[in-house]
């Protein structure tokens, strides 16, 4: 977020934004995930106790319902706009994913990932009355598509820079080097 002045028939008020794409702090990539010789079972299969098991547990600590999901209720398959309140939910799975591998640190918090829940509902919104005003011939309805999809995009942009945020003024644990490379030539034996 950005305190800018105002301009138009707001100059010289200050506001705050969200910042523009140039201007977003890079973020802390996740580390790259060591894959383990014990990972894998007979014929390939996870064994017990494997690593990504481990993984999936630590993705989900510090989750709430709400902002786990895009909402608390089932729309029925029936409901007309179902299919993009589905495909919202994917969005917003994939999207926190990104940001967690690539800005957070290998975490999307639950501020960043209300935001994107926001973001996805928004675009689905957008989409579904897109759809709707190319059936209708609506242009009031496209207008509204329109806006949506902006607002969508403004909520990525603040998901981006909330989780870079958090994830620079997270602690980062030193790796221990030496007890690693003891881990992999123990596994090598």
């Amino acid at each position: 977020m950005a305190l800018r002045n105002g301009h138009g028939t707001g100059a010289g008020s200050p506001r705050v934004e969200v910042l523009p794409p140039d201007e977003l702090p890079d973020g802390v990539p996740a580390d790259a995930r060591q894959a383990s010789p014990r990972d894998r079972g007979h014929a390939g299969r996870f064994a017990d106790g494997n690593s990504l098991a481990a993984q999936g547990g630590a993705a989900k600590r510090g989750k709430s319902r709400l902002t786990a999901r895009l909402g608390l209720l089932a729309l029925p398959d029936d409901n007309a706009f179902a299919t993009y309140h589905r495909a919202a939910a994917t969005f917003r799975r994939v999207q926190c994913a990104e940001l967690a591998r690539t800005v957070g640190g290998g975490v999307c918090g639950p501020g960043p990932s209300s935001v994107v829940a926001s973001a996805a509902l928004a675009l689905a919104w957008s989409r579904f009355f897109s759809d709707k005003a190319a059936a209708d011939g609506d242009p009031e309805l496209a207008m509204r598509s329109a806006r949506l999809g902006e607002t969508s995009r403004q909520h990525l942009l603040a998901a981006h820079e909330l989780c870079a945020k958090e994830a620079s003024t997270r602690p980062r644990a030193p790796v221990d080097h030496a007890r690693r490379f003891a881990a992999l030539a123990i596994e090598k034996t």
